[in-house]
């Protein structure tokens, strides 16, 4: 029975990996958000060489890429193999949280969460812009189920999280703005922290923002280091820490829970 679970996560996780790239593709700052959810939902899958519409023999997760050795059937142009390796990352992620913390509602939750919080890090870091319309369903969310009692945060405690969570970083930007006359923190991390508020206890914000920027520093040391960027013009992606940070934080609070 255990085996059938992983075979069928692992399966569907292949799904949500070919999904999830599709959404982070057709991202564009420049598109209405009704505008990008079309795209996503009815837009057909084309070859990013040739634009010929692909069949869906050829949207098939890892099959279709492995019969077409990794070429468009139709101008026999490489396909990357992000494609192959996005999917394959995603199934295993999937199966290492339903083997770990079993097949449970919160469980489920916590994937679908994961899959939103790398949907979301992936076009920070390629775009350095955080999407009100991305950001504001993890708040509405995280308090709905705590409405129904399915988050363990409480509904006063979410909404103490945003309050502080916005305050955190509101605080400090507008400090950095008044003294260097440019911003160093864009609106769309304070948002975000804020919406992490409704599934992170507020008492552990200042702890989330800690690890955060510790990742933050990592990534200057690395840019300076191997790519070498001088350290004045690094910019740093901070919604991907945060993100990394709450993850992780929430994956620890799960432990008690099993």
């Amino acid at each position: 029975m255990v085996i059938i679970l992983l075979i069928c996560t692992g399966l569907l996780g292949l799904c949500f990996g070919s999904f999830i790239h599709v959404v982070i593709y057709r991202f564009s700052p420049d598109k209405a958000a009704l505008s990008y959810l079309y795209d996503i939902v009815f837009s057909r899958s084309k070859c990013v060489y040739c634009y010929h519409k692909l069949s869906y023999l050829s949207l098939i997760p890892i099959i279709s890429w492995l019969i077409q050795r990794g070429q468009c059937r139709y101008c026999h142009q490489s396909i990357a193999i992000n494609y192959l390796l996005v999917e394959l990352i995603i199934s295993i992620y999937c199966c290492v949280m339903i083997s770990t913390y079993d097949c449970t509602l919160w469980t489920i939750i916590l994937i679908f969460l994961g899959l939103y919080f790398i949907i979301l890090a992936a076009i920070d870091f390629r775009y350095l812009l955080l999407p009100n319309y991305f950001t504001y369903p993890i708040m509405l969310t995280g308090l709905a189920l705590s409405y129904v009692e399915i988050n363990p945060i409480r509904l006063i405690d979410g909404g103490l999280g945003i309050i502080c969570g916005y305050i955190l970083l509101w605080v400090p930007a507008h400090l950095y703005y008044y003294f260097k006359k440019h911003s160093g923190l864009g609106g769309g991390d304070i948002k975000l922290l804020a919406a992490l508020g409704t599934w992170i206890h507020y008492s552990q914000l200042p702890m989330l923002l800690v690890f955060a920027s510790s990742i933050g520093i990592l990534y200057v040391i690395f840019g300076a280091y191997f790519k070498k960027i001088p350290l004045k013009i690094v910019v740093i992606p901070f919604g991907p820490c945060l993100l990394i940070s709450a993850y992780i934080i929430l994956l620890q609070l799960a432990n008690y829970h099993y």
